[in-house]
């Protein structure tokens, strides 16, 4: 491609000054423009954080709101649980002291046991002194028969009648001594059964003092579960109170917030209408200030479109000759299936022109950044602002885990693909100049010029040479 010669016109000194002096306003508003467009920007993207924000905040209050309902319906729950708690240990109550009345009727009954086994002990004792008396008589009566049947041995025939009373009686003190015997007998088996009945008694004695102790323990702990019941019920309907104060809060917060919304959504609409009337009012500039540049009159940059669109033809002119000597293919110089460079931050692409834009680009863009101090960059993108090859400032290799200093100096192989990039890589006409704000960090942003050309190779259209410099 050659460069389009600017149209020769002579026009009076006054007309041209006139010209010149269009042209330079032209400028100053594209970049008082540019400057409030970014302004906008900023703000729009603020107010679109801020939508974001109150959306996330708006779901938030729902869910809390949702959640206060849940609360009010655990602590309605609760309150019910507590109320049946309550009921059910005063019937509780009441069954244990019945059971504590009854406990103590059968302790009674246990004692009087107790005591009746004891004086039953005693009169056993008692039956067992008379049935050592007895046999103590039977031993006498049988000494006193056993003398007496002697004598009436001696006294023959008239001691005969007294020898059958005294063999009577002798009967008599052998059968009440085995009498005596048989209730000793009996009276031990008494004796035992009834020490282990006193046994028994004394352990359910025992027994029955634990479970008179062990009720008692029942009834104060229920009678504690009960006032700790009450006092929760209390509490759960200080909660309750205190649930619904929030509930309303939560609905004015709500209601607020969508006041809010609507009134971010009409700034947002009243701040985008802006952006199309200064975008508008942007490219009237832009176009002024190319109908200026296009009349043949020197201004403010003039210079630097001229210098642009050489630059741009003499690329165009290598490329179709890189073409025709099979350097690179037409399809491989058009190729726009960017593949992604795998641990890049930020994301960087290749294509299959990339290697061969990396030899040739470099030395037609490091020359005329030479050339013109006053450039911030020289570089070449495609119509999708793809842009291959930086200059060599700008091209550093990655480093690992710094995405923020890669994103300032490892500006090659990256799309941008913003309004200004993709205005630059798509133009047609002969130049195009753009006013943009840069961002510098920190705040600070610089208020540039864009020039770009575009690189036509074969008749087709491949991108655009962009520049860059400061105002002023």
């Amino acid at each position: 491609m050659t460069d389009q010669p600017q149209a020769e016109h002579q026009f009076p000194p006054q007309i041209e000054r006139s010209i010149k002096k269009v042209a330079d306003d032209a400028g100053k508003m594209v970049i008082e423009i540019a400057d409030i467009a970014g302004e906008v920007d900023g703000i729009s993207e603020l107010t679109e954080q801020q939508g974001s924000e109150f959306a996330n905040l708006r779901q938030a209050t729902t869910i809390m709101e949702k959640n206060t309902e849940a609360i009010n319906c655990a602590i309605k729950n609760g309150i019910e649980v507590a109320e049946g708690a309550n009921h059910d240990l005063e019937t509780s109550r009441e069954q244990v002291e019945a059971s504590l009345s009854q406990i103590n009727t059968l302790a009674g009954s246990v004692q009087s046991i107790a005591t009746a086994l004891e004086n039953l002990a005693g009169a056993l004792s008692e039956v067992r002194k008379v049935a050592q008396a007895i046999r103590g008589i039977a031993g006498q009566t049988n000494l006193l028969a056993l003398n007496a049947t002697i004598e009436a041995a001696r006294a023959g025939e008239a001691g005969r009648g007294f020898a059958v009373v005294a063999s009577e009686v002798k009967t008599l003190a052998a059968e009440t001594s085995k009498a005596t015997k048989q209730i000793d007998t009996t009276l031990d088996n008494l004796d035992t059964q009834i020490k282990q009945l006193q046994n028994e008694s004394e352990h359910g004695n025992r027994d029955s003092i634990q479970a008179q102790a062990g009720t008692q323990e029942i009834g104060t702990a229920l009678e504690t579960v009960s006032e700790a019941v009450i006092r929760v019920n209390t509490e759960l309907g200080e909660i309750g109170n205190s649930t619904q104060g929030i509930t309303e809060s939560v609905v004015l917060v709500t209601e607020g917030l969508s006041s809010l919304d609507q009134s971010i959504e009409n700034s947002r609409a009243n701040i985008n209408s802006s952006r199309e009337q200064l975008n508008r009012l942007r490219d009237f500039g832009e176009g002024l200030i190319h109908a200026t540049n296009q009349l043949g009159v020197d201004t403010a940059d003039s210079h630097f479109i001229l210098e642009v669109k050489q630059a741009a033809a003499t690329i165009s002119q290598n490329l179709e000759e890189a073409i025709n000597s099979n350097r690179v293919h037409l399809q491989d110089l058009f190729d726009q299936d960017y593949k992604e460079i795998p641990g890049t931050d930020p994301q960087q692409f290749s294509t299959r022109a990339t290697s061969f834009l990396e030899s040739l680009l470099p030395k037609f863009q490091e020359a005329l950044l030479e050339k013109i101090p006053a450039l911030v960059f020289v570089v070449a993108v495609d119509s999708n602002g793809y842009l291959p090859v930086h200059n060599r400032k700008y091209s550093q290799p990655q480093r690992a885990n710094d995405p923020a200093w890669n994103a300032a100096n490892c500006r090659n192989k990256r799309m941008f693909n913003d309004r200004v990039g993709l205005a630059a890589g798509r133009n047609q006409e002969d130049f195009l100049l753009q006013a943009y704000r840069r961002d510098m960090g920190g705040g600070n942003f610089a208020m540039m010029k864009d020039i770009s050309a575009p690189i036509m190779v074969q008749g087709r259209h491949w991108g655009g040479l962009r520049v860059a410099y400061k105002n002023g």
